[in-house]
């Protein structure tokens, strides 16, 4: 890129300058020039039309003086006893005034008795508006034009172009009216007084005269728009009787400066309330104007050049001491050994000059200093590389070992929730059995106080499952219509009975609410944050209730428990956080069951919002979705409840845990049903093939073989040709196994299971396998019947 020399851009910034001001300055005075001279153009037409207006008004005033004053002729007519001298003394008349058109004399009852060349006698006008009123007062009439015949010229029912307006002026003597004389302007007249005001203007100033009438119809003007109605801003802006000027578009798609005024009368003549206006070619009228605008621009354009030359000049003793030094400095640049040179001109650039070449004296003793400088810190950054390149192998040797400890601590977990899981599994089922044959007072006290502990470990191991499913996304809300009441019903039977026994109060408010969510998740939401509030409340109670708050509605659960910090509000809702309170009578839990609320209602569109005083209490609220409310709904018929129990049914029991196996039998075999036990895939196949025939099966799911409890049920069921029903247990909790589960299509529990739910599933798939076996027989046997 070429670089600008320092001498143009000066030049060119005060040549910009002075061209900026010239402007503005151009442009404040021609606008406030222009705006005047425009101004004084617009009101001098616009003086012009009142002008006019009012020689027009004069005039009317003397033709219908003029007029009256020939009422004298009602004494000719009583010297004169032929239409004939009447006829003379009219016509003698308008030869002196030249402008009527005709003038005519009709007696009382309307007959032209004598008129100007003897035109229309004998004819009859008493309908005509100048006649009738005239005989009562001087009457002036409107124009006349062949538009309009019902007001024509007397006597006839429409007027020549020359016609303009009619007068006539009652006859009388000093006992009555005996007849009235009427006469016509032409336009010659109006002509005449526009030429009048006009004088010597009339070529100097190519305007137009326009003549309208009250109804906006052109009585004189231009040949083009005579007789036409108008409608202009000027005419609507003269009718209230204001004169002015305006500039405006024509229906002759041309520009006008307009100026208007509207007959207001003279003397006793009111007046025909006409608007005039005087109109001329906004090109033509505005040509001074242009040529102001044009005479400025050319003054400004001179000025800016001078303005130009003088700043090259001055910009010329400006830059060349600046310019000498840059000269210099490029010379430095490149390497040439100069010194900056004594420059005059003015004090700024002799004392750049001098600060210059101290400068380069300086520089060049850094120079040298940083040559040292720069060749110690290189040795420092060679050794400081060396040592970081150290560090990051051992940094990536760490982050290795870190991530193979990570690996083998998920599988040391993986192996261990399933490692534990098997014996406690074991242990709830034996716990079951034993309780079914102990008695009295404290032996089934320690039973139930057994099964206690192991309802809670099982809470543990379900809270961990729950967030395993929702790590693993596996949990899709089922919504249906829900009733609210019926939620809170049946948590309050349970929750009731669990806070009387730690002496607290437990109340609980419904509402007939219907809403469509998953009615699993809801009273899954509801139970944990109730069990979180009996769990840390040590007097008082909780509420449980639904209401409305600030047009919302909501679920509220209340407790009168320790609280907590603002500071703590959403911590409590981290995974494994607890409370630094201890739980009254119960264990701690894993802090998982308000994480697993809020996650469960972010599933479900609510809100879970909370509030704590210290000492006082909290409360918990869902904010239900208005989306989900179903207004007008009713409650849901609650679905039939099917047999749970199962009886004289051989079952297949497949675990790779013998205390599992023992267990799974004992319940069942307790429960009135014949169990068959084993370890292995193969021993159980093997049975199979003997002959070994089962209702159901229950199967653990990883059995510690090359293939899974999942993959061995199908494989029997491809076999046999039939459909076994069956119900997987699960000792791991990892998201693979979870989602290989959730998409088999079987019933699967996590261990540890209790027995009366593993008890409820065999009986709830086998009641559906014998729906659809009744179903299949039933369509294949009428359809072998009907064969």
């Amino acid at each position: 890129m070429r670089r600008v020399s320092l001498k143009v851009l000066i030049a060119a910034a005060i040549s910009l300058v002075s061209l900026l001001l010239t402007i503005a300055v151009s442009y404040v005075i021609g606008r406030d020039a222009v705006s005047r001279l425009e101004q004084e153009i617009g009101q001098s037409l616009a003086l012009l039309a009142d002008e006019m207006q009012d020689k027009l008004d004069r005039a009317m005033f003397e033709r219908l003086q003029s007029l009256d004053n020939m009422a004298a002729i009602g004494k000719i007519l009583q010297k004169t006893d032929t239409p004939d001298a009447l006829r003379a003394s009219l016509e003698r008349f308008q030869s002196a005034y030249s402008d009527y058109s005709w003038i005519g004399f009709a007696d009382h009852n309307g007959k032209i008795l004598s008129s100007t060349r003897g035109e229309y006698e004998g004819q009859n006008v008493s309908n005509q508006v100048w006649f009738k009123k005239g005989l009562h007062e001087p009457y002036v009439g409107d124009v006349k034009l062949p538009a309009r015949p019902d007001h024509g010229p007397p006597p006839r029912d429409g007027h020549t172009t020359s016609d303009f307006i009619d007068l006539a002026v009652p006859i009388s003597d000093s006992e009555s009216t005996f007849g009235v004389l009427g006469a016509t302007l032409s336009a010659d007249w109006a002509e005449e007084v526009r030429d009048t005001l006009l004088g010597s203007m009339k070529d100097a100033i190519p305007a137009d005269v326009i003549v309208l009438d009250e109804a906006r119809q052109v009585l004189f003007g231009p040949d083009d728009i005579t007789g036409k109605t108008l409608d202009l801003p000027s005419i609507r802006a003269a009718r209230p009787g204001d004169a002015g000027f305006a500039v405006e578009q024509w229906p002759d798609a041309m520009s006008y400066v307009t100026g208007f005024s509207k007959s207001d009368g003279y003397r006793s003549y009111p007046g025909l309330h006409w608007i005039v206006l005087v109109r001329e070619d906004q090109k033509l009228a505005f040509a001074p104007v242009r040529s102001l605008q044009t005479t400025i621009l050319i003054c400004g354009g001179i000025v800016a050049a001078l303005a130009a030359l003088l700043a090259w000049i001055l910009a010329g003793k400006l830059s060349q001491p600046l310019l000498q030094l840059a000269d210099t400095a490029e010379g430095l640049r490149r390497g040439q050994k100069l010194e900056f040179p004594q420059v005059g001109g003015y004090e700024e650039a002799r004392v750049l000059s001098k600060s210059l070449r101290s400068l380069v004296k300086e520089l060049d003793a850094q120079r040298a200093s940083l040559a040292a400088a720069n060749q110690s810190l290189e040795t420092q950054v060679q050794e400081r590389t060396q040592r970081l390149a150290e560090q990051n192998i051992g940094l990536e040797r760490a982050k290795a070992e870190a991530e193979l400890a990570t690996e083998a601590k998920s599988r040391f977990l993986a192996a261990a929730s399933h490692d534990l899981r098997q014996p406690l599994h074991a242990l709830t089922l034996f716990a079951r059995a034993l309780a079914r044959r102990v008695s009295g007072n404290e032996a089934t006290t320690l039973v139930a106080q057994m099964e206690e502990g192991l309802r809670g470990l099982k809470g543990m191991f379900d809270a961990l499952l729950n967030i395993s499913r929702l790590d693993a996304k596996l949990i899709d809300p089922a919504k249906t219509s829900v009733s609210v009441s019926e939620i809170i019903e049946r948590i309050s039977v349970g929750s009731k009975v669990e806070a009387e026994q730690n002496g607290l109060k437990f109340l609980s408010r419904s509402r007939d609410w219907i809403i469509e969510t998953d009615a699993a998740l809801l009273e899954t939401i509801i139970r944990n944050l109730v069990s979180n509030a009996l769990k840390f409340t040590k007097y008082g109670g909780v509420i449980l209730a639904a209401r409305e708050r600030d047009g919302e509605r909501v679920i509220d659960v209340f407790d009168t428990g320790p609280g907590f910090p603002i500071e703590r509000r959403e911590k409590i809702f981290e995974e494994f956080s607890r409370a630094d309170q201890r739980a009254y009578g119960v264990n701690d839990g894993l802090g998982l069951g308000l994480s697993i609320a809020r996650r469960y209602a972010e599933l479900l569109g609510m809100k879970i919002l909370v509030t704590s005083r210290r000492g006082r209490g909290s409360r918990f609220t869902i904010v239900l979705p208005k989306s989900s409310i179903l207004e007008g709904a009713r409650r849901p018929e609650p679905s039939p409840k099917s047999e749970t129990a199962i009886y004289g049914m051989r079952i297949l029991v497949l675990d790779d845990d013998p205390l599992i196996v023992a267990a799974l039998m004992r319940d069942l075999e307790d429960r009135g049903n014949l169990a068959f036990g084993y370890q292995t895939a193969a021993e159980a196949e093997k049975g199979l093939s003997k002959g070994l025939a089962i209702d159901a099966a229950v199967l653990d799911f990883d059995l510690r073989g090359s293939e899974t409890g999942l993959e061995f049920i199908k494989r029997m069921a491809a076999r046999t040709n039939t459909d076994i029903p069956a119900v997987i247990l699960s000792g791991g909790t990892d998201s693979a196994t979870l989602a290989i589960l959730a998409k088999s299509g079987r019933p699967w529990l996590t261990k540890p299971a209790d027995p009366e739910l593993i008890a409820a599933t065999l009986s709830a798939i086998l009641n559906a396998h014998k729906v659809s076996l009744n179903s299949f027989n039933a369509e294949y046997g009428a359809n072998a019947s009907a064969s």
